[in-house]
């Protein structure tokens, strides 16, 4: 909709507002203090236009549900000397407001108005700020910065004036549990959400849930961009439409991966046009040859999944929003993926603080508001603290969780991705002094068993779940191409999976 350019800022528009629907909701109250029940807790002192109405009806508030008497000499007592209300008159306006009442019935017709106009008065605030900030020639104030910013503003707004919603009777949820119930019976293995593809994942979680954030946790190189990737193409390939959000890498050389691994070549081949064969040299594969022909064909089925793909130098939570919600109004949406929390942008007004701790908690806040908002799930990346590898131990815990623990109390599911293969190749022993042949050999050979045993190996720790049990799940990882299968051949043949991944 095309608003004419003065209509935000016009000094000659009063803001929309209605005093005398304010008089009469207070008049109604002080008049019959059960009146305050037809308003189902959804106005507040600061939802008035007039500031003295404001402060008249937290007073009443607080007496009502403090279990005292609120009416017209009670408060008016409660203003005496401390001039609050000199501007309306003093306290004997509350005793004049008793003429304004005209019906106890209308109390809640009168506080939706109310709460209307107040929504009404912060969206036009919030524009002309967005219009002001335009209009100015800080450098610093990009225009995708000022929509963002107007995005996220709005974004709050939207969640603040919708009030939650009336509240409702058992019947009502009743009827949503078996609706989910019935939506679970109907798919393949009785998921409450959508396949990850990933088989043991899913038997312990029900599948992705509209309204989750699922965060994974992990530290550099175990395979986190893989692993995300997996589940969208996986989850893509069973139906399911995805909103995919790279922060880190470009699109293509995120595709890059899934490409490779549905052709059955090494991650390079799809990047450089190449691999090193047995002895460590560069063979590059001609365009007309198989190697060229089977990634073609890949690419031609990964381009026919259901993703879309954002990698945005600047992602924020207010354009992951934006862009999201445009999907889901244009093709539908099913799921979000999020690569990952650390190289997010946070609002204005979280980097204000210039505390991190503050930025990403609001970063994990949003993505999970707007998980509730769609109704779809979010899983989100995030990398570990160091501390990890200052351990002996290096599997994962909550408490590794970067900058924030506010992390953790916003996630419905947190996972860690771990892989004790990289760990035992970093950590190589070394012959100590004056040790013996015999056994510095005996030591050499029990690693090198390790490493032999743990290669292929990973696992994805659930540590954390609000609706389900917590343990590891057992995953396979392939090197060359980067990519994660089931650890049961048998649940890689049955799950969804990329149309010519091979088994």
């Amino acid at each position: 909709m095309n608003f004419p350019a003065h209509s935000i800022v016009s000094p000659l528009r009063l803001p929309p507002a209605n005093l005398e629907a304010e008089q009469a909701l207070l008049g109604g109250l002080l008049a019959n203090n059960k009146a305050y029940d037809r308003l189902g807790g959804q106005l507040e002192a600061r939802h008035f236009a007039d500031e003295v109405h404001g402060k008249i009806f937290e007073v009443i508030r607080l007496r009502i549900e403090s279990g005292r008497l609120a009416d017209a000499v009670t408060v008016s007592q409660d203003f005496e000397g401390n001039h609050e209300l000199d501007d309306a008159g003093g306290p004997a306006y509350v005793r004049r407001l008793l003429g304004s009442m005209v019906s106890i019935i209308g109390v809640g017709e009168y506080a939706r108005e109310i709460r209307e106009l107040w929504l009404r008065r912060e969206i036009i605030d919030k524009c002309a700020a967005a219009a002001e900030a335009a209009f100015s020639n800080d450098p610093q104030l990009s225009a995708p910065a000022i929509l963002s910013g107007l995005d996220s503003d709005l974004a709050d707004l939207s969640r603040d004036g919708s009030g939650g919603g009336e509240a409702r009777d058992s019947a009502t949820v009743a009827r949503e549990v078996m609706e989910n119930f019935d939506a679970a019976a109907a798919r393949k293995g009785g998921l409450a959400g959508i396949t990850t593809g990933y088989a043991g994942f899913d038997r312990m979680t029900g599948g992705m849930m509209g309204g989750q954030l699922i965060l994974c946790g992990a530290r550099p190189a175990m395979g986190k961009t893989a692993l995300s990737l997996g589940i969208a193409t996986r989850s893509a390939a069973a139906g399911s439409r995805i909103f995919y959000a790279s922060a880190e890498m470009l699109a293509k050389q995120v595709l890059a991966r899934a490409v490779a691994s549905a052709s059955g070549q090494p991650i390079t081949a799809a990047l450089r046009a190449g691999c090193e064969d047995e002895q460590g040299n560069w063979q590059p594969l001609a365009r007309s040859g198989n190697e060229a022909r089977a990634l073609a064909m890949a690419a031609r089925r990964i381009g026919a999944l259901p993703i879309h793909w954002d990698d945005s130098s600047r992602q924020t939570a207010a354009s992951i929003r934006q862009k999201a919600r445009l999907m889901k109004r244009r093709v539908g949406l099913d799921a979000i993926v999020v690569d990952y929390l650390g190289r997010m942008q946070p609002s204005q007004r979280a980097s204000g603080f210039k505390n991190r701790t503050i930025e990403i908690g609001e970063l994990a806040r949003d993505l999970k508001y707007l998980a509730m908002e769609l109704e779809v799930p979010v899983f989100l990346l995030s990398q570990l603290s160091r501390g990890v590898e200052t351990r002996d131990s290096k599997r994962p815990t909550l408490s590794d969780l970067r900058d924030s623990g506010e992390i953790e109390q916003e996630a419905d599911i947190v996972t860690f991705l771990y892989r004790e293969h990289y760990y035992l190749l970093q950590d190589k022993p070394e012959r100590k002094a004056k040790e013996g042949a015999e056994a510095w050999n005996e030591r050499l050979d029990a690693w090198g068993r390790a490493v032999e045993a743990a290669e292929g190996k990973a696992e994805l720790i659930i540590a954390k779940q609000r609706q389900g049990p917590v343990g590891p799940v057992r995953l396979r990882f392939d090197g060359p191409s980067t990519w994660f299968f089931n650890d049961q051949p048998r649940d890689e043949a049955r799950e969804p999976a990329i149309p010519g991944l091979p088994e």
